[in-house]
């Protein structure tokens, strides 16, 4: 055979290979779809209809437990099968949901832009912890990532492990109402962690839209930039806001003198709190329609007259919660909520809460300041609840021994004739105890 024939076969010899490996290919196509089918038709996930597999997957997210990448869930459920794949990738639920721990590895930036990516424009739940001591927490890469995807957040949590600092946040610099869908903002750490103000007013001027704001022990030392506007925050309704310290303190209240909140309804002062000129002026300055104001533990510390100043300053205030009041606020406490017209406090209050350790007590001479004011009140204040923390944990007998502590024989025949008038009374270790009986 001459070189050219040779070459001829080899020609059709090549030929017939492609067209063999095509033949391959396409059965080897074929073969997986089939397998695809049959596993579809054998896996009781991908039988079920779509919309309970999906919530079977979405049940499966635990939101603190594991750190967003390739070995949290939702991703292990990409590598189990093509179904698996296909249901995870149609939930964008699954995908919105994203927690950073700082520092990170290298590649996170990238995976952290494709897992966004899948949430498909969808509002997006975001919850970062830095760790100890790092001064450059976020790494450029994680920072650009969520810039680009800034306006999808609806909620966003720092945490702040001992030491930790804000340096470097993705949104400093950035244009203001830069996050316009970020509803609920909670930043807080373990031991008041130290933070610049500044840091959390680009925060909060990112945000116009924000309705819950939660600061907790945070230590915001004085900022450099000088007195600036209070920022508005026109939809906030609530706002908790103290430190981890359960000294008297009114230092910190920084947070009074940055925002005006005019739609605000609940204020919540965590830990030890004693009252502040800065409270009083943001409360004239916003004139909320305030509805429940709570102290986790309001001391005096001579400052009475200011007390009577902020509940002039909540006129539609419903809701009285005070914990761990001492004798020299329940007996100012009485002297403004038993003031006659037209100067009376709080004329809208219809329930009225004290949270008490098990163990403490209300003596008769702090009821001889609370009965009169229950008295005076009786026709618009529905309730007066005392929550007993820790009673539930007495050795023996917990509801007599609460029930003698907070109600002695000498005040309950008081209480109870208001009862039969119709106003509630509830004591006890729980919301679903009540040891106070008509």
């Amino acid at each position: 055979m001459s070189v050219q024939g040779l070459q001829a076969q080899i020609s059709l010899a090549s030929e017939e290979i492609e067209r063999q490996k095509d033949v391959l290919k396409r059965l080897e196509r074929n073969k997986s779809l089939l397998q695809r089918q049959l596993n579809r038709m054998l896996d009781p996930i991908a039988r079920l209809p779509l919309e309970i597999s999906s919530e079977i997957f979405l049940q499966c997210i635990s939101f603190r437990a594991q750190p967003t990448g390739i070995r949290s869930i939702p991703t292990i459920l990409l590598q189990v099968c093509h179904a698996w794949t296909d249901i995870a990738l149609s939930i964008t639920a699954l995908w919105t949901q994203i927690r950073i721990i700082l520092p990170c590895s290298r590649g996170f930036p990238f995976v952290l832009d494709g897992w966004i990516k899948r949430a498909r424009e969808q509002p997006l739940r975001l919850h970062v912890s830095i760790r100890f001591g790092r001064e450059e927490a976020f790494d450029d890469g994680v920072s650009a990532a969520l810039q680009r995807h800034s306006g999808l957040l609806q909620d966003l949590e720092i945490e702040l492990e001992e030491e930790a600092s804000m340096s470097n946040m993705p949104w400093q610099g950035t244009e203001t109402g830069s996050m316009p869908h970020l509803q609920n903002l909670r930043i807080h750490s373990r031991s008041n962690s130290v933070c610049d103000p500044s840091t959390i007013q680009q925060l909060l001027r990112c945000s116009p839209n924000l309705v819950n704001l939660y600061l907790y022990s945070l230590n915001m030392w004085e900022s450099t930039d000088g007195e600036r506007a209070a920022i508005v925050l026109p939809r906030l309704h609530r706002l908790d806001f103290g430190r981890n310290d359960w000294e008297p303190d009114s230092e910190g209240d920084e947070i009074f003198a940055m925002i005006t909140t005019p739609g605000l309804e609940s204020l919540h002062l965590l830990s030890m709190h004693t009252l502040s000129e800065d409270l009083l002026s943001f409360l004239k300055r916003s004139s909320p329609p305030l509805r429940e104001l709570a102290f986790d533990c309001l001391q005096m510390a001579g400052s009475t007259e200011l007390l009577d100043d902020i509940f002039c300053a909540v006129p539609t205030l419903v809701h009285l919660d005070i914990g761990f009041p001492d004798s020299a606020l329940l007996e100012r406490l009485s002297t403004i909520l038993t003031r006659r017209h037209p100067s009376r406090a709080l004329p809208n209050l219809q329930t009225l809460e004290f949270q008490y350790f098990a163990g403490d007590d209300i003596s008769d001479s702090s009821w001889d300041h609370l009965l009169p004011v229950l008295v005076a009140r009786r026709a618009e204040l529905g309730a007066m609840r005392i929550y007993v923390h820790g009673a539930s944990n007495l050795d023996g007998g917990p509801a007599v021994a609460v029930l003698s502590d907070f109600a002695s024989p000498r005040v309950l025949p008081a209480l109870k004739e208001l009862a039969a008038g119709g106003m509630e009374f509830w004591i006890g270790p729980s919301w679903e105890e009540n040891l106070f009986s008509a």
